[in-house]
């Protein structure tokens, strides 16, 4: 996905929004797998991302980690 990690901060903290954040994310990490089919962990985490739930805690979570070190760092190899 290397055309979100060339986005400026602001916008990649404005789509993690947890309002739709936990849409974003399950996305991000599916496409992030067909991308570069490394990691079933990232695909099973996109999958669960659907979940509004648990969409709603890892958007959080992305959301933090993309705040503290400008990228996303859980379960997204």
């Amino acid at each position: 996905m290397k055309w979100f990690e060339e986005l400026n901060q602001v916008v990649r903290i404005i789509l993690f929004i947890p309002i739709w954040g936990w849409i974003f994310s399950a996305l991000n990490r599916i496409f992030k797998y067909v991308d570069n089919k490394k990691n079933v962990v990232t695909l099973v985490a996109g999958i669960l991302c659907i979940i509004p739930i648990v969409g709603f805690v890892l958007s959080v979570v992305d959301l933090v980690t993309t705040i503290l070190n400008n990228r996303i760092e859980v379960l997204y190899e």
